[in-house]
């Protein structure tokens, strides 16, 4: 697998208009285009459901989801619940609202969408009740299967966008295994299953490995680009080739590899539960997931309204995440482009296909055998495809 750069093709896009600007940085909460949303927690009204013969009101009121990350394309799917008219919270960096009607069911009326918490693993959101789902990828589920009871409900996205990135006048990187005869530090989020695969399979070494990431560019900037990063190649990359002054006072071409192109053909930020809420929810989840898998499909066929809303919603969370009209038509030609947003293999845009689940599972499996950590010993434990039924496919 060849290195890849990618300018050339991002600077032939045709751009989007602006976006609208958002609301005045100050405010608390700011309402991207009609009021709406609900103070309603996971733990405080997400978890009370009513249930009522004939299916009716078997969903909570508001359903907290629990993301990987601030708002960005990637997350599109999940923003279409609420749409461009939902509340943006300063203070708890979350997005809430009425559901929108076509995705309405089971009595649910509002939902909560929660950003990253970098104090606080997306696992113990949902050990601890403060989300109803969350975002975990497959091979994370995985990992955690023997000391937290989780199955993944449905697939967001097929393939995976995260990548590692490098400067290619520094490193003459052209297979995986380049990687680590570069004795380059790989910055990196804690704990990530793919790290695991990359130093077990050789790819990098345990001397590389460099779990200070925080998610901005400041060490990458600060070394001009001689780490080697992780990233979204839908995000990321356009970003270093076009925004970020990083190179002798310029943005400059940087070049990558996805963990797929690596041999890690992970799901990324699967729709992720406790099995007891799982449970608890069934009759709702039955009704909710075909819906939520609509969502999707509809943000693919149109995805402007939410990625121009993300960018309000990112400008009044007020951090230092941001996207632009530019970075999104970029990210969604990348998604297109690898595959990202694909069909299962059955048709439908939710189900978790059994080979390829298994195919994770072997190959993470080798790894924590080698460290001791104990996994499930049955993949099939950890997802579940009864709620696609019937789920549409873009």
């Amino acid at each position: 697998m060849r290195a890849q750069k990618t300018t050339a093709v991002l600077l032939a896009l045709s751009l989007g208009v602006v976006a609208a600007a958002c609301g005045d940085d100050d405010e608390d909460t700011t309402t991207t285009e009609a009021a709406g949303g609900s103070d309603t927690t996971a733990a405080d009204g997400g978890s009370d459901t009513t249930a009522a013969a004939g299916g009716e009101n078997v969903c909570p009121e508001n359903l907290v989801i629990q993301t990987d990350w601030f708002p960005e394309l990637e997350h599109g799917g999940t923003y279409q619940l609420i749409g461009p008219g939902g509340d943006a919270d300063k203070d708890t960096i979350s997005y809430s609202g009425p559901v929108q009607e076509q995705y309405k069911v089971g009595g649910l009326e509002t939902i909560t969408i929660k950003t990253i918490s970098f104090d606080k693993a997306n696992s113990s959101q949902l050990l601890d009740g403060d989300a109803d789902m969350a975002y975990i990828g497959f091979g994370d589920v995985i990992k955690d299967s023997a000391a937290i009871d989780m199955v993944v409900v449905m697939k967001t996205l097929d393939k995976d966008p995260q990548m590692v990135m490098w400067d290619p006048t520094q490193y003459d990187i052209q297979e995986p295994a380049d990687i680590a005869e570069t004795g380059a530090k790989v910055l990196h989020f804690p704990g990530a299953a793919y790290i695991d695969y990359m130093i077990a399979n050789g790819i990098m070494t345990e001397d590389q490995d460099d779990p200070s990431y925080d998610g901005s560019d400041a060490k990458w900037v600060a070394e001009a680009g001689a780490v080697i990063q992780q990233g979204f190649a839908s995000n990321e990359v356009y970003k270093y080739e076009n925004e970020i002054a990083w190179k002798d006072g310029a943005p400059a071409d940087v070049s990558f590899f996805t963990v797929g192109e690596m041999g890690f053909d992970n799901y990324p930020a699967s729709l992720t539960m406790l099995k007891s809420r799982a449970d608890e929810l069934d009759a709702c989840l039955t009704l909710l997931i075909p819906k939520m898998a609509q969502a999707w499909v509809d943000f693919f066929n149109d995805p402007k309204p939410i990625t121009d809303a993300m960018i309000e919603i990112n400008v009044a969370h007020d951090g230092f995440w941001g996207l632009s009209p530019e970075i999104n038509e970029a990210g969604l030609a990348v998604v297109e482009e690898k595959e990202i947003a694909a069909n299962s293999a059955d048709g439908t845009y939710c189900s978790i296909d059994a080979d390829r689940a298994q195919g994770i599972y072997d190959t993470v499996k080798a790894v924590y055998d080698a460290q001791g950590v104990e996994i499930t010993d049955d993949v099939t434990s950890i997802y579940t495809n009864k709620y696609c039924e019937g789920a549409p496919g873009r």
